[in-house]
């Protein structure tokens, strides 16, 4: 292990006013945040106790099970300034498994930070920054960052800053450059997985109505790796799409076309695309869903490329004053190709998610959540199925 995993990636971060949206679709040009109405400073603190069970395929790797119990505090806040708007999220927290967990200590941490900010320096010209930074152990299937397996704690994080002007009433264009990056603690994982990346984006934006815009974008992305010897590689993007509002509630974003992939392993042109939709009715039902296909950076290992098709959809509803409901899938295919090195792989990840929280008073609330996730893959070393179920009580204030 370890000391640190911050020196290679310092000031990192990713999009998102909610950090569980932040964690969704993060490609797509418009980084102006939620800022619909302030949110006062809250402060809460949660405590929780659950059991894991992690079983893979083959028996002769380590799988784990065990109860355990998990605490954390968290703070956010919302200023919708109509010339300044910002908002920012914060959750600390660890949790303690009672059993012995293979390969790593039976404690782990969580650290979250998002900062997102806006200023409208004129009628014609906007500016952005949205931040994001995690420090946790649990992969996360929509992020595309992090392995499909435990592989303990790593940091990553994400940054994008963009500049927005409008030339016309119709016409703007808008340039972004964002850093993301990844970096474990096991040594093992951080040989293959550690790396950065950078992308510089250029959008044509045309609105035909109030409701429906037209774009154009050129991307580029670098993407080098800390510790594997030639595995860096860049990709050219060629996008168009449309953003749409149905209504002020109900908005989405497509964007397709073609991402020209390179490493010195390998030269090759594919079809890109993302799409997301997000739908909210009077803060009691909300549903946000995205889906993204391109090469991926993650699990390379002795593959040439990753190819994959990531979408994920979260749904909440508040059943009544008391009583909020909350479901989400994720899924995640991969075609691995192993040129004349090794054998191609392809890959389902799958997770599903439920939960119900009750409001016993003003303050304070109590939920139940279950979480479910598998893995097939062409090679049986990898698949696995986990099972996650816990309760909690969240103190707010």
């Amino acid at each position: 292990m370890r000391a640190s995993t911050l020196p290679l990636i310092v000031a990192i971060s990713l999009l998102g006013c909610a950090l569980a949206a932040a964690q969704g679709l993060t490609a797509i040009r418009d980084y102006s945040g939620d800022f619909e109405q302030d949110s006062p400073l809250q402060f809460s603190v949660t405590s929780r106790g659950g059991y894991d069970y992690l079983d893979y395929s083959l028996n002769d790797l380590e799988s784990f099970e065990s109860y355990y119990t998990q605490g954390g505090v968290g703070m956010t806040y919302t200023e919708a300034d109509q010339t300044t708007p910002w908002s920012v999220a914060v959750d600390l927290g660890a949790i303690h498994y009672f059993d012995t967990i293979p390969r790593y200590d039976d404690t782990f941490y969580n650290a979250r930070v998002a900062f997102n900010i806006a200023h409208q320096l004129s009628e014609r010209l906007k500016i952005s920054n949205n931040f994001f930074l995690t420090y946790e152990a649990q992969p996360n299937l929509a992020l595309g960052g992090s392995t499909t397996l435990f592989n303990g704690q790593y940091l990553y994080g994400f940054n994008n800053f963009n500049v927005s002007y409008a030339w016309s009433q119709r016409f703007s264009t808008t340039t972004s450059y964002t850093v993301d990056g990844i970096s474990y603690e096991d040594d093992v994982v951080s040989n293959a997985e550690d790396r950065l990346s950078h992308l510089v984006a250029q959008q044509f934006s045309y609105a035909l109505t109030k409701r429906t815009s037209l774009t154009a974008e050129y991307r580029y992305r670098h993407t080098a790796f800390a510790n594997a010897a030639g595995r860096d590689f860049q990709s050219h993007f060629a996008l168009a799409g449309v953003d749409h509002a149905w209504s002020q509630r109900f908005t989405g974003s497509l964007r397709a076309g073609a991402e020209f992939y390179r490493s010195e392993l390998t030269n090759t042109t594919a079809p890109y695309s993302e799409v997301a939709l997000n739908y909210s009715i009077a803060r009691k039902t909300q549903a946000r869903w995205f889906g993204a296909l391109g090469f991926d950076g993650a699990e390379l290992s002795a593959f040439q490329s990753r190819y994959s098709l990531r979408s994920g959809v979260d749904v909440s509803h508040q059943l009544n004053k008391k009583v909020g409901l909350r479901a989400g899938a994720q899924y995640a295919y991969s075609d691995f190709d192993g040129g004349s090195v090794v054998p191609d792989v392809t890959e389902h990840s799958l997770l599903l998610s439920a939960g119900v929280s009750y409001q016993i008073l003003e303050n304070l609330s109590v939920d139940a959540s279950y979480n479910y996730s598998i893995l097939q893959s062409d090679d049986a070393n990898r698949e696995f199925q986990r099972n996650n179920v816990s309760v909690g009580v969240t103190a707010s204030f």
